[in-house]
């Protein structure tokens, strides 16, 4: 048998096995066999018989009861005659299947007699039954009375007392089966414990020596396999003639030494290969299995998060590295964007999200995380990531600086405008100042030439006079006729009236064009901005007011509460221009028409111009604007925002200051302080708290 091959051995084996089953299965059916027989012994001849004798006493019982209830009037006789004839069948039938039933298997002489007095009484039994039906029929309570009495008295000692005995020996019967069967299951488990036992034992030796031979043989390979992954690549499997499986075992494993050499070389070249470039990438990657817990990571992250390789594989990567967002806000790993690559099998790209180092630090990352596919299965994942700080910091700056540039470019395009627009009003002040300088030549020689004109005029009409005074005092009639019609044809009277009204009309027009270009040069006296003299501000009030008064006609009000003012030293153009831009600013603020009242007060060393308007107000913020430069509440086109930042620079020069109280839709009140005595200020930039 040493040269059996496993096969062979396990053939045997098998066989051993079939052979034991099926004895054990032939002692099982023979078992089987012999207890079905005593049980059907059990219940065909001894407990059906018994039950027919149950069956007879229980129906007879149900006769005598019956039959007191009728006497009681507690049942119908016509209904104890039905059921009773009912329950004779039912008796008759018991006893014949008792009789075909029974077997006395036991051979008992006392069983037989029991019957056959049975036998014998059952002709009583019957004519008891047939007096009772007859008691029934006609109901004759004094029979039943006597059928219950002594009649069933005498049926009981005959019949039922040998029922109850016959009932006895059946269950004696039972008992005896019983036993019986109990003797032949334990025969029956000897027999089948005795071939169970001895089975086993014989497999049991046969298994263990095979089982020795296997083990032998599962050693010799293992040993093999040891030494070849020692890297003993010439140690072979040990097996004898015969033993085909150990030589084919033998081949294969030679076979697979030597593809494994090539693999093994090929892995290592593959692995330090893979090693290189994660050690060589600047940016951290890192693994993930199925459950999120980390299986590798590069120096690069190890680097970035603080951690020691052996201190962060095996441990959840959301929970070490991804807990909470940027904000602090917890990080559900069901929305985690890893998970979801790992879980769905997509490439997620993410750049607006944190990793937490070691000591609790987070920084900005930008990573991409890819699935690690399997047999087309997702088995993890791989996270490319990289520190984005210093790149969020450069965003950071360069938007602030395009935010910057921009910022820059708008006001340097809005100064453009604005350069532009003071170009063209000092290129207007000086055209004004020009043609009311070109103006005043010829409106001086036509003033002076209309005066003498006037007196040329007056004097022709006094000489007219005279000589109508003459010709009325003439007696010539002839010559004061042609002197009447030539003083009607020339309507002398009419133009001695209407030259009168001409020269009066012309003189105050003539007064109107010289004050207006006198005017003219006072509020754009270009030539004497830096000409400081005593300015009298009713004057500069009344000025301001003639040069507006085509824009203020129609729109506004002037109400003007004006106290006594000492002279203040000052530049009149400058203070000119504030009153204009202030009248101006209040005039876009009352909308459609309103009222301004211009009110003047003096304190001390002071005095007080203020401008007050009935319009929209400001709002806060708007007031602690108003001054600056470029900064205007009207529309695009409308407003250059330079108005009142050039009132407030002429203000600072003067020494003064404005106060404002305003509030929206309760409109607005500018009060302008100016010192009596003073001398030129350096014009400061915006920025000083305004009262």
């Amino acid at each position: 048998m040493s040269r059996y091959s496993i096969r062979r051995r396990l053939g045997l084996q098998a066989l051993f096995i079939g052979a034991v089953m099926l004895c054990l299965a032939l002692a099982f059916v023979w078992s089987q066999r012999e207890t079905d027989r005593a049980l059907e012994h059990i219940f065909r001849d001894e407990m059906a018989p018994a039950a027919d004798l149950r069956e007879m006493e229980s129906q007879l019982q149900s006769i005598h009861v019956r039959m007191q209830s009728v006497l009681l009037t507690q049942a119908s006789p016509l209904g104890a005659l039905e059921l009773l004839r009912k329950q004779r069948v039912v008796l008759e039938d018991a006893w014949v299947r008792f009789r075909n039933d029974h077997r006395n298997w036991l051979r008992d002489p006392g069983e037989d007699e029991l019957i056959a007095d049975i036998e014998d009484a059952l002709p009583a039994l019957r004519r008891f039954l047939d007096a009772t039906e007859t008691a029934y029929r006609i109901y004759d309570p004094v029979q039943l009375t006597q059928l219950v009495d002594s009649d069933w008295y005498q049926l009981e000692q005959a019949l039922l007392f040998n029922l109850r005995s016959l009932q006895e020996f059946q269950e004696r019967h039972a008992r005896a089966a019983i036993t019986g069967l109990d003797r032949s299951i334990l025969k029956t488990r000897v027999v089948v414990g005795s071939l169970l036992i001895g089975g086993l034992l014989f497999l049991g030796v046969f298994s263990i020596r095979l089982g020795r031979y296997i083990m032998q043989r599962i050693v010799d390979v293992e040993e093999t396999l040891e030494a070849i992954a020692s890297g003993n690549q010439t140690v072979t499997v040990p097996y004898s003639e015969g033993e085909t499986e150990m030589a084919r075992i033998a081949t294969a494993i030679n076979r697979t030494v030597a593809q494994m050499a090539d693999d093994r070389a090929a892995i290592d070249r593959l692995s330090h290969r893979q090693q290189a470039i994660l050690e060589s990438a600047a940016e951290g990657i890192y693994g993930v299995d199925v459950r999120g817990e980390i299986i590798f990571m590069n120096p690069a992250a190890l680097a970035m998060l603080g951690y020691e390789e052996i201190d962060i594989l095996g441990r959840p990567s959301h929970n070490l590295l991804h807990h909470h967002h940027a904000d602090g806000s917890p990080y559900p790993i069901a929305d985690c964007a890893i998970a979801r690559a790992r879980r769905q099998g997509r490439i997620i790209h993410r750049d607006d999200e944190v990793f937490f180092r070691r000591n609790g630090e987070s920084f900005p990352v930008e990573y991409t995380a890819a699935p690690l596919v399997d047999s087309d299965q997702s088995v993890g994942a791989v996270v490319v990531f990289r520190d984005v700080t210093k790149r969020r910091e450069q965003e950071s700056l360069l938007r602030e600086t395009i935010a910057q540039l921009r910022e820059t470019n708008a006001r340097l395009a809005d100064t453009q405008t604005q350069l532009v627009q003071a170009e063209k009003l000092v290129g207007l002040g000086a055209l004004a100042a020009g043609v009311a300088h070109e103006i005043n030549n010829p409106i001086g020689f036509v003033s002076s030439n209309f005066a003498v004109l006037a007196n040329y005029t007056e004097d022709l009409l006094k000489l007219v006079a005279r000589y109508e005074a003459l010709l009325e005092d003439s007696a010539d009639m002839q010559t004061q006729s042609v002197v009447q019609r030539l003083h009607d044809e020339a309507d002398i009277d009419f133009v001695r009236g209407d030259a009168q009204a001409l020269i009066e009309e012309t003189r105050d027009g003539l007064q109107r064009v010289i004050r207006i270009v006198a005017d003219l040069r006072e509020f754009s006296r270009v030539d004497s901005l830096d000409d400081w003299n005593e300015v009298d501000i009713h004057h500069a009030i009344d000025t301001t007011l003639r040069v507006l008064a085509p824009t203020l006609q129609g729109k506004a009000t002037i109400m003007r509460d004006e106290a006594p003012l000492p002279r203040v030293r000052g530049n009149a153009a400058q203070l000119n221009q504030v009153l204009m831009n202030l009248l101006l600013n209040a005039t876009h603020a009352i909308g459609d028409k309103g009222t301004i009242t211009i009110r003047t007060s003096h304190a001390e060393d002071e005095v007080c111009i203020e401008v007050q308007d009935d319009g929209c107000g400001m709002a806060p913020d708007v007031r602690a604007r108003m001054f600056d430069p470029f900064y205007t509440t009207r529309p695009v086109g409308q407003g250059t925002g330079l108005g009142l930042s050039v009132a407030y620079s002429v203000a600072r020069a003067h020494g003064g200051r404005f106060e404002v109280d305003s509030a929206p839709g309760q409109g607005t009140a500018i009060r302008l302080w100016l010192p009596l005595t003073n001398e030129p200020h350096a014009v400061r930039p915006r920025g000083e708290t305004i009262q």
